[in-house]
Order: structure tokens, then sequence, then C-alpha cells
């Protein structure tokens, strides 16, 4: 074949289709079997003018299509012709069987549920807490998406599952992903989920009563989010941890100890939208402020702009902002997998910079005299 337009081969996919639907085989059959979703993106050039759509030249796609269903292309007469009639060729029963993991923090423990696949389209899922849910199972380029719903619940209850999938459709041994749903004691909650794929359906009454793998524990525990049950009227009723933190944005100079436990300095400042940045040891650290309670901000930065679980370098500063010990100073306490080049949890102190350009040279030095023996709270 030789080398058309994008557009020329996005009309001859159409008529490929269009054939095939005269067939009785419907687009979302031709997908199946050649496991590609993007048919619609690659028949339309003037909405997907692009040249590869979900890793395929239209090229590609057609010579796919042409050599799937047994069929040529006619380009003197613009037809697409067959030696004969085409079949169906998707299996009456096939299913996939996985077990799913998710972290169920009412019991503090890693939960286990059984997905099934049934011909790539319907899902059953069971919990061990005896309840079953039943849904849809669709795949969007890279992405699989499962939605369900409870079943037998007089208050119909709804699931979505969002999985990575990559380019393989279907039948990887593990897949990523979120859900979102209601929770039993009914608070929207969403989290991680890991999907784990199990060859024969024996097996799976052996992994829903063995150990869950700690790799899993690790990767799934404490990663929940849940919402409240209740409708404010105004942003004002929301949460009240941002107006204290509001309360304490702006700038600030850290003292802390260097490994040769002489204090020096840092610049540090708290965004009034909670975000925080920090030069400290010749390193740029970003990240965000959470109130713990009343009177303690947590200070969490990472190195540059590297939000990753595992960081070449973090830094947290519990932040008392109760002054009655050394005022106009807070004291803080540091924890660091890499300050100046020696781990640490040490002791600090925190002066707003306005409080500190207020303050004789004198009155600070003495403040720095009488903490220089500020050592390492651990080594």
């Amino acid at each position: 074949m030789n080398k058309l337009t994008g557009r020329v081969l996005a009309d001859r996919i159409s008529k490929v289709l269009n054939y095939l639907k005269k067939q009785k085989i419907t687009q979302y059959e031709v997908e199946e079997r050649i496991n590609y979703t993007s048919l619609s993106k690659a028949k339309n050039y003037d909405r997907y003018p692009q040249v590869i759509i979900e890793k395929m030249s239209r090229q590609e796609l057609l010579q796919v299509l042409l050599g799937e269903f047994g069929l040529s292309y006619d380009e003197e007469g613009d037809l697409v012709l067959s030696g004969g009639e085409i079949k169906s060729a998707l299996p009456s029963q096939e299913a996939l069987f996985y077990i799913m993991y998710y972290y169920a923090f009412a019991r503090e423990t890693v939960g286990k549920a059984v997905i099934r696949v049934m011909n790539k389209k319907k899902v059953l899922i069971d919990y061990r807490l005896e309840e079953h849910w039943e849904g849809t199972y669709e795949v969007v380029e890279n992405y699989t998406f499962i939605n369900a719903v409870k079943v037998g619940d007089s208050t119909p209850v709804k699931k979505l599952i969002c999985l990575f999938s990559g380019t393989k459709k279907y039948g990887r041994p593990i897949l990523l992903g979120t859900y979102s749903t209601v929770k039993r004691d009914g608070f929207p909650a969403a989290g991680r989920i890991l999907l784990e794929k199990v060859e024969q359906e024996h097996e799976i009454r052996e992994k829903l009563n063995s150990e869950t793998d700690p790799r899993v524990v690790s990767y799934l525990t404490n990663k929940v989010f849940v919402s409240k049950t209740y409708t404010p009227n105004s942003l004002d009723e929301l949460s009240p941890d941002h107006r204290i933190i509001q309360n304490y944005a702006g700038d600030y100079v850290l003292f802390y100890p260097n490994r040769n436990h002489e204090l020096t300095r840092a610049e540090l400042t708290i965004g009034i939208n909670s975000k925080s940045n920090m030069e400290i040891g010749g390193l740029n650290y970003v990240g965000r402020t959470k109130l713990l309670d009343p009177h303690t901000l947590q200070i969490k930065l990472h190195e540059g702009h590297s939000f990753n679980d595992i960081s070449q370098s973090s830094l947290t500063i519990f932040f008392n902002t109760r002054k009655n010990t050394t005022p106009p100073f807070y004291n803080c306490a540091g924890i660091s997998n890499e300050l100046e080049g020696y781990p640490a949890s040490f002791a600090c102190f925190m002066i707003r910079s306005s409080d500190l350009n207020e303050l004789a040279q004198e009155e600070v030095e003495a403040f720095l005299e009488d903490k220089r023996n500020l050592i390492f709270i651990a080594n």
C-alpha cells in the first residue's frame, strides 16, 4: 500500500468499519478483536489530525483491520472487498478474575474482594463482608473503568474504579488505580486500590485466606480520603484549619543547629494558601503547611519541586505557635533525612522576619549565645 495522506486513510478506515457494520460486526467488537479503543478518533481526521493515535498510525491501523477480517481494499474502485462471510469471533464466555486490595481504615487493615470480569464487559464484585456488586467494565484508550452498584440495598450505592491499563487492554497481572464510593457508615470516600490477577478460579479462596503481601500493605495503608457528610451554605462554614494557618502566614527566619552544633539560619515562607517554601543548607525546599492541633503546625517540605513519597531530601518542621518560652521566638522541632549531610532530629527556633528586624543586633546575638549549646535530639 502506498503512503497516503491522513485524511484519505481516515476515510478508508471509516469505509472498512461501515462495511463490517453491514456484516453485523459492531465497532465495539472490532475494537475488542484488534485490541484498539480509538477507532472513533482514527476515522475522524478533522477532529483528530495527529499522525499517531494510541501508538499506531492510520496506515498501520488500516492494515491491521484488513488482515484481521480477511479484507482487501480496491484502490481503483475505492471499495472494500471480502473473500467470504465474516463471522463474529468474540468468545461466548470469557472471565478474568482479580483479587482487589483496598485499605479499610475502620478496621486498620487491608481488605480484599473478588472481581470477576465477564466477556470484558460485565463485572461482579464480591466482598468478604457479604457484599455483592454488579456493574460494567470499559476500556478507554490506556484506562480501565469499573462502574458498579451494590446489590440488595434499598438505596443504591455506587462505586467507580479507575485503573491505568496501558497498551495491553486486558489481562495485566497487576493494575493500580483509585476508587470512589460511599462507605458503610455513609461517608463519601476515595482511595488507592490494587488488583492482582488470579489465573485459576480455584486459587481465589487461597488468596483470600492468605496473609496480604507486605508490599501491598505498605502501598495501600492510610491511602484513603473521607469527606464529611454535611453541605455548607458558604465557604466560611468549611473547616477552620485554613483560618488558623492564615494567622501564621508570612516570612520567618529559622535558627537550627548545623552538624557542628552551631546555630545557623534559614529563610522560611508560609503561604496564605498553605503552600510553604524554605531555603536551607544551600537547598530549596517546597511543600505544604498542615494544622495538627490548635497550637501545632506541621510544615512538610521536599527538595526542589518533588512531591513523591520518596524524595531525595525531605524536611518536616513542627511549629509550636505558643511564644511563652522565648518570645518573640517560637519553639520548634525538625526532622530531616539529609540536613547539611547529617540526618537528624533537632530542636530549632523561628521568628517572624518583621519581628527579627525590630530587634537590636545585641538582642539577637544574646539569644544565639544563650542557645549555642543547642544539641540534636537524636543522632
